[in-house]
């Protein structure tokens, strides 16, 4: 059994000076487009229920990631020991799990373990060892014992070892994974992990979301995919396995309620921005001042520069779709695609397969936990951007979103998708400027019409070397040589 997520409070340890890397804050070095701190971030949202940043530099900066932000309760950055207590003070949940901001390697896996074996031994305090060394900063640690460490503190005590061997602490053997904990402490160390293959990051933003070319004030609020759960078998056997995660989010602009979307999470900034455009809400993206994400309240909130808000007509006139996890159409969005026709392109069945080769690197969510679609931007067969969520609207308009963020164009892309190639797909597709609809599913007679009607080349149950182009065949180039269809068989009657 693992200890239940609810029970804990992760915390971000980033109120160090960090004198080695000239006192550049960790926490916000960038690593491999991220930053160093998303990281611990991701892994704790998948063991913990809530979620504190200790910094003592740069609240702003931090309170970006969408969390609360809390100091240390003396200015004199005395270490990790003070912002666990800081962060036992303000949290409400039995435990609290500690994990330091400059290690980027670490998953929610290593931390599962934590929680497993706190659990299961009844222990106070559960730190990590490598099989040579102590890190007890990866630290599993009931609340209740911020007396404790008030008290060691106050007698001017720094040494966590010191503090830990005074409690019941267990050990929690990560001999087969020590790379895990590799950290970043010198300019040296973070060049030489930047080589390091990382764990899976798929809460990861595909762009620097706080660098946006538009000055956007956006958060960088991803959350983990899938979380830690247990089963029984048809054995009556005990499983360890992942779910896929989901929860809402409620959008408002300008404090106007728009609408609440069910989603895994991992792309929240991008899946509003996506779902504003292609919905008609917004129609200039410099128009939005602020995307501000807060999970605590499970909304984010919008401001635009708009002085009127026509928008609001749109409410009144909604469709919903058949789209996974119920996708709606404001605004009579049906009328208006007919005026729309995207470019005309040829395609080459060479970059169809090559499409289907990248993705298989792919569907990381869906490998694990199943429970999710997803969506693909390609050019010349290679991949763009990826998404998983669990609807394929989400998926589509958090594409879309990326697309309007970076002011890609769609005219020379494909979009692949997991799901049906429903109307409400092709629409966005459509609006979204994609001349191309791939999908490894079926389509609907609307979804069909729709595509002839835009001019979209779609193409259905597409797996392995076989697909049906229902519209635009005159527009596939088939320059790879296939065997030879089999005959039917025949019988004798």
């Amino acid at each position: 059994m693992i200890l239940e997520r609810a029970k804990i409070t992760g915390v971000i340890l980033a109120g160090g000076r960090a004198r080695r890397m000239g006192g550049e804050d960790k926490g916000l070095i960038r690593f491999k487009g991220r930053p160093l701190a998303s990281y611990a971030l991701e892994a704790l949202d998948s063991v913990a229920a809530h979620i504190l940043i200790n910094a003592n530099r740069n609240r702003d900066a931090y309170a970006r990631f969408g969390y609360p932000v809390i100091s240390d309760q003396t200015d004199t950055f005395d270490g990790p020991l003070a912002g666990l207590l800081s962060a036992m003070r303000a949290a409400e949940t039995p435990y609290v799990l500690t994990v330091p901001c400059d290690s980027p390697l670490v998953t929610g896996r290593l931390l599962e373990r934590l929680c497993r074996v706190m659990q299961e031994t009844g222990a106070e305090l559960c730190a990590a060892h490598d099989g040579e060394r102590l890190h007890p900063v990866f630290l599993l640690a009931e609340r209740r014992l911020a007396d404790s460490l008030e008290r060691y503190l106050a007698g001017g005590q720094r040494k966590i070892d010191l503090w830990l061997e005074q409690h019941r602490l267990a050990l929690v053997d990560f001999s087969d994974h020590p790379e895990l904990f590799a950290n970043v402490n010198t300019p040296g160390e973070l060049a030489a992990l930047e080589g390091m293959e990382t764990a899976d990051a798929t809460a990861a933003a595909p762009i620097d979301l706080q660098a946006n070319p538009y000055d956007i004030r956006m958060t960088n609020a991803g959350r983990a995919s899938c979380y830690a759960a247990t089963a029984l078998d048809e054995y009556g056997e005990r499983r360890e396995l992942e779910l896929a995660g989901e929860r809402a989010l409620t959008v408002y602009v300008d404090k106007y309620e728009i609408v609440t979307l069910m989603t895994i999470g991992t792309h929240p900034e991008l899946l509003t921005l996506g779902y504003l455009r292609n919905q008609g809400f917004i129609e200039n993206i410099a128009d939005i001042r602020s995307v501000q994400v807060d999970w605590e309240t499970e909304a984010v909130a919008v401001t635009t520069r708009l002085t009127e808000h026509a928008f609001l007509e749109r409410l009144g006139s909604r469709t919903v779709t058949t789209g996974c996890g119920q996708g709606t159409v404001f605004g009579r969005l049906m009328d208006q695609l007919r005026e729309i026709r995207v470019p005309k392109v040829t395609v080459r069945q060479s970059e169809i397969y090559g499409v289907f080769n990248a993705l298989r690197d792919y569907n990381e969510v869906y490998k694990r936990a199943g429970a999710v679609h997803g969506c693909a931007l390609c050019k010349d067969g290679k991949i763009e951007i990826f998404v998983e969520d669990v609807g394929r609207h989400n998926a589509v308009d958090a594409i879309a979103g990326y697309m309007w963020l970076t002011g890609m164009e769609g005219g020379d892309k494909i979009f692949y998708t997991t799901g049906r190639l429903t109307s409400e797909m092709v629409i966005k597709v459509t609006q979204m400027g994609i001349p191309v609809l791939l999908s490894r599913s079926g389509a609907t007679h609307m979804g069909f019409e729709l595509a002839r009607q835009a001019g979209v080349t779609m193409l259905a149950r597409a797996k392995g070397r076989h697909f049906l182009v229902l519209n635009g065949g005159e527009n596939i180039v088939f320059d790879v040589p296939l065997p030879k269809r089999p005959s039917p068989e025949t019988t004798d009657d």
